[in-house]
């Protein structure tokens, strides 16, 4: 009996160490978020789970603003908060302060939501985000 618990003892112990090394994270991974809505939900969730990405896996994040999701960086639209107690603007400025990158369409910020360079949150880069998009390693996600 006691050698059967060793054994078991054993494999449960390479199981985890199997498995521990088959999920070791990459460190050239790469995730782009594309965000086109800025409905609160779906942006929350977005920027959320681009912060706990950034923040608890040590990947790099970028955020790209485009479509509806360029309203949420103009400084000037009030917004309500998320259940989280947090509107979307701090959300995202605690994104960027834990180093992540939010790139606005600057077409889309022209021709749909109407915004100038001056009425963007500090921190947002205008841009076609190109390079972060198709950098080796990306996984793209889109909300």
């Amino acid at each position: 009996m006691n050698v059967i618990k060793k054994l078991g003892t054993v494999i449960v112990l390479m199981s985890i160490a199997i498995s521990s090394s088959a999920f070791a994270l990459d460190k050239n991974q790469k995730l782009f978020v594309n965000l086109t809505s800025n409905e609160i939900n779906r942006a929350a969730m977005a920027i959320s789970y681009s912060t706990k990405v950034l923040t608890q896996l040590e990947i790099p994040v970028t955020i790209y603003l485009n479509v509806e999701g360029v309203w949420l960086a103009d400084k000037n639209i009030p917004e309500h908060k998320h259940v989280s107690g947090k509107s979307l603007k701090e959300m995202l400025s605690g994104f960027m302060k834990a180093g992540g990158k939010v790139i606005l369409c600057g077409m889309c910020m022209e021709n749909i939501g109407g915004i100038t360079k001056d009425e963007v949150i500090e921190g947002v880069e205008i841009g076609p985000g190109l390079a972060a998009l198709f950098a080796e390693g990306t996984t793209v996600l889109s909300y």
